[in-house]
């Protein structure tokens, strides 16, 4: 029998409530894989491929998967504890990141090779979405960091104000209203003052919806809001891929047609989609695109996928210099994944398995 006809109409759907009540949700490491890997191959060469895609949908993860820990927690014990969160937050992001810088850098220096000092400073201190944002990208092995730098400006505001707003009601009012002043402030910086398609990109202030719209729906979710809403999503099997198909036109909008459409309308569309897609992803079992997210080898690009992304800017150019262009994408991917894996196994994981000990 149809979930609609079965379920009161404030209740979510069973599969989506059972789900959400796992300890793990293993689908959206198979998310992160997917939005790592749109990364990579962009920057082997697909400009076809929606890198920025993969990025964004980072941003609405790490929103939503930030936020549900927050709820868990003060649900579990009645407050949050913001020096434990961050101690974790450090332990999960810090080691690998700097262990990439310092390789990185202490290479440039010993071969003497191209670095541009005040990029390196400022992604050392997660401030390189600023950097860039004004004064451009130059393209070397740090310019990804841009990202990193939103997710930690993230980090740093977001459980704060979590905890001022003591109520899910009074946060459900507060992220619809600064989702929508990034909005219309996004509209105003391009048709307004016509401001650089760079710096719409790379800044916290013009992409911050995309972490809030994460944000927003951790806190929907976790108190069975737009239960009606989640019903209709999730009927049928196939919608998922209507998501995906959406997604694929929005996004091929922006790289062909115009990056006004990215800045204006896409940025508006896509994180919303993408949010849609976590729901149903969540809900899709081991069918279909449920079945791609929970194979065990994709299930584990995403366990890897920070470290992933960490390297794929410098190792996705070494392997392709090196290798024969007849096997140039099979070492491109043998190459970050290996990259990723030696980082994950010898640097991430025991820093991790060293942060259960400040559970809250």
């Amino acid at each position: 029998m149809p979930v609609g006809k079965t379920d009161p109409p404030n209740r979510l759907p069973p599969a989506l409530a059972s789900a959400l009540g796992s300890k793990h949700l293993p689908a959206l490491d198979g998310l992160r894989a997917i939005a790592a890997f749109l990364v990579v191959f962009y920057h082997y060469g697909f400009l076809w491929c929606p890198g920025g895609l993969g990025v964004l949908a980072f941003f609405v993860l790490s929103g939503f998967l930030i936020t549900w820990l927050l709820l868990k927690e003060e649900e579990r014990f009645g407050r949050i504890s913001l020096k434990l969160f961050y101690i974790r937050r450090g332990l999960r992001i810090f080691p690998a990141f700097y262990t990439f810088w310092f390789l990185w850098v202490g290479a440039l220096l010993f071969f003497g090779k191209r670095l541009v000092a005040p990029q390196a400073i400022a992604s050392f201190f997660y401030v390189n979405n600023y950097y860039q944002a004004i004064f451009g990208d130059p393209n070397t092995g740090l310019s990804h960091t841009w990202s990193l730098g939103i997710e930690e400006q993230f980090y740093v505001l977001w459980p704060l104000t979590f905890m001022l707003l003591k109520r899910d009601r009074a946060r459900v009012r507060f992220l619809s209203a600064a989702i929508l002043a990034v909005w219309l402030y996004r509209e105003f910086l391009v048709f307004g003052l016509n401001w650089n398609q760079g710096y719409i990109y790379e800044a916290f202030d013009t992409r911050a919806d995309h972490l809030l719209i994460g944000c927003l729906l951790a806190v929907v979710l976790r108190n069975g809001m737009l239960a009606g809403l989640w019903r209709r999503v999730c009927s049928a099997p196939w919608l998922v891929w209507a998501t995906i198909g959406l997604l694929a036109v929005s996004t091929t909008l922006a790289i062909f047609v115009t990056g006004r459409y990215r800045d204006t309308i896409g940025f508006v569309i896509d994180p919303i989609l993408v949010a849609v897609l976590i729901v149903q992803s969540l809900v899709a079992g081991v069918r279909g695109f449920g079945a791609l997210l929970n194979w065990g080898w994709v299930r584990y690009l995403g366990t890897i996928s920070y470290s992933v992304y960490l390297y794929q800017q410098i190792v996705v150019g070494f392997a392709k210099k090196w290798a024969p262009s007849w096997l140039s994408l099979p070492a491109v991917l043998l190459a970050v994944i290996a990259a990723a894996s030696a980082s994950y196994w010898i640097v991430e994981r025991p820093f991790l398995k060293l942060k259960k000990r400040f559970n809250a």
